[in-house]
């Protein structure tokens, strides 16, 4: 079956020069005016039919303002051609079942429509003469739910309509036959109820006195229309509970009464002479996350050919395999797609995830930072010092995401697949291990830390400086676990690789969270919340139940957080924010 397989997009809105890769099913995601519509409208452009040749004359605001463009150029790849009726549409056109259209247009001049085999290989067309064989049906975000419901309805009944067979049209015809002399007979009864004359006595009366013409005519009150054709054309949906018509519901509902109405009058029309792509935008207004689920694998399952949504939701995502999202991002106040949108490498690197992963989608894919912490207690803790001190996370659309036993790597890996700034903080607790028989204490969190630098280098670790330096001298990271104190050189060795990994966005705390809040400036608040005065006996009870021990700390100190402002420990979270709005607004 034919694919859109890719689009390059110049100059147009938010796009200045980007490739953006589909799957079969694909959803776009990203933040609010990233550009999920405009990519929509720049496939819309070539293969909507609604739109008319005014609507590709475009105005000067859909030109890349931050780059000044003066042209714009948006092409296609159409991969996989099989179907008879695209062959014989883009003849000369297709090599190796591929063609290319490229829709063009300047400040100064006119639209143009390009097709050809290759790239290199484009004519200029007469106007989008493929649009008989192949578009776009879309559905606005926007969408008047009752005026959809409406006009849907109508073209579903008129499509059904068309399909029947002579024997079944004459059917209806009888019956529709039948159906008159029912009305006239239902119409005839309403007329002697008692109430219904009364009524409608002095209306008359008063008005035929407003003109003679209205002499030999009355008012009447009938039973929906009194000619069968124009009740038929005016039916209303509704939807019923143990065989009793209700009105429509709420928008939820109705939400759904028009996807289901839109698709069924879809899969009635389809047909072998024509190929629909279909776009939809956040079909998820009005549900509640169940629904959303279940919609959106609906429309995923219900269509054999190509779909695009676009969502906020983080539970529509959770329905869809990485290689099958594009995650919409801005570099320097243009949009693109991460990793030139749907890829296989995405895939792989949520692999690592198995069947953990819809547990961390929203976070992971509607975020523009994302700040990593060990568990659930720190979580708690930079949530509430960030309110605190003045950092908006919401606004910034940052999230703090706790590990909880899946290790760091697997979710910088993410982070880096989707271009998306993070930031991790990981406990520096002294362990003990064996090594040649002789038990060895060691700093893990400089090991760890060292194991997750490896990762983001784009260099041989063979040569890597700072691998170099580590290799030469991590025996210093290693004594006898007998020794009470911690070495000189251990201790160096740690403070000279801290400063240096904090510069890739990896910071260690001084032993672990609880430790570090207790040597910080709240030392005398969790002392009198806790009870305890002795620095082991408070870090003690302070790590049972580390996460309702630290909400309810929060929820009795949580103004007292603030003294934190210039703490190093919260230098994680001031990192997070310079990076997205570093991203935000680019020097």
């Amino acid at each position: 079956m034919m694919r859109l397989s890719w689009v390059h997009i110049k100059g147009f809105r938010n796009f200045n020069d980007a490739t953006i890769n589909f799957s079969d099913k694909t959803l776009l995601i990203g933040a609010n005016d990233i550009g999920k519509s405009n990519l929509l409208y720049a496939l819309r452009l070539i293969f909507d039919r609604s739109l008319s040749d005014r609507d590709l004359e475009l105005s000067p605001s859909d030109y890349n303002a931050y780059t000044n463009a003066d042209n714009i150029e948006i092409t296609v790849c159409l991969s996989n051609i099989e179907e008879d009726c695209l062959k014989s549409t883009f003849v000369g056109a297709i090599e190796n079942k591929t063609t290319y259209i490229r829709y063009t247009n300047s400040k100064d001049g006119e639209y143009a429509i390009l097709a050809g085999p290759s790239l290199e290989f484009l004519e200029i067309k007469q106007g989008r003469f493929y649009l008989k064989r192949i578009s776009i049906e879309y559905v606005d975000t926007n969408r008047d739910l009752f005026s959809f419901i409406k006009h849907e309805r109508i073209k579903l009944l008129e499509i059904s309509k068309s399909l029947l067979t002579e024997e079944a049209s004459e059917s209806d015809k009888t019956s529709i036959g039948q159906l008159q002399n029912d009305l006239t007979g239902l119409n005839r009864k309403i007329d002697q109820l008692n109430y219904v004359k009364t009524a409608l006595e002095t209306v008359n009366s008063e008005l035929s006195k407003l003109s003679i013409h209205n002499e030999d005519q009355d008012i009447r009150f009938v039973a929906g229309n009194s000619d069968t054709n124009k009740l038929l054309d005016n039916l209303e949906l509704s939807y019923s509970t143990n065989g009793t018509p209700l009105l429509l519901g709420g928008d939820g509902r109705n939400n759904q009464i028009f996807i289901a109405t839109w698709a069924s009058k879809q899969i009635i029309k389809r047909s072998i002479e024509h190929v629909t792509i279909f776009a939809i935008e956040e079909p998820e207004a009005h549900l509640h996350p169940h629904q959303q689920r279940k919609l959106s694998k609906y429309l995923v399952d219900i269509f054999e050919e190509q779909v695009f949504l676009t969502s906020h939701s983080p539970y529509i995502a959770s329905q869809f395999k990485p290689d099958k999202i594009v995650k919409l991002c801005t570099k320097n106040k243009v949009s693109e797609a991460a990793q030139c949108g749907c890829t296989s490498k995405l895939k792989l690197t949520f692999d690592d995830f198995g069947y953990r992963l819809n547990a961390i989608t929203a976070e992971t894919f509607f975020a523009n930072g994302i700040l990593l912490v060990e568990g659930p207690s720190e979580k708690l803790f930079y949530s509430a010092v960030a309110q605190q001190i003045g950092i908006d996370l919401d606004n910034l659309n940052i999230s703090i995401i706790s590990i909880d036993g899946i290790g760091f790597k697997p979710y910088i890996k993410i982070c880096k697949a989707l271009e998306i700034p993070y930031v991790m903080r990981t406990d520096d607790d002294v362990f003990i291990k064996e090594k040649g028989g002789e038990k060895l204490n060691y700093f893990a969190g400089i090991s760890r830390a060292i194991g997750i630098y490896k990762e983001l280098i784009s260099v041989s670790p063979r040569i890597d400086k700072l691998l170099k330096y580590w290799k030469a001298n991590k025996g210093g990271n290693e004594w006898s676990a007998a020794d009470e104190d911690y070495p000189d050189k251990a201790l160096a060795l740690n403070d000279y690789m801290r400063h240096q990994l904090d510069e890739y966005n990896i910071f260690l705390s001084i032993n672990n969270l609880e430790e570090d809040l207790v040597a910080s400036r709240l030392k005398k608040s969790l002392s009198e919340f806790y009870g305890e005065t002795d620095d082991s006996k408070l870090i003690y009870t302070m790590q049972k139940r580390k996460a309702e021990n630290m909400l309810n700390y929060i929820e009795y100190g949580e103004k007292i957080l603030s003294v934190l402002k210039d703490d190093d420990i919260v230098l994680p979270l001031k990192r997070i924010v310079s990076l997205v709005e570093k991203g935000a607004h680019p020097e």
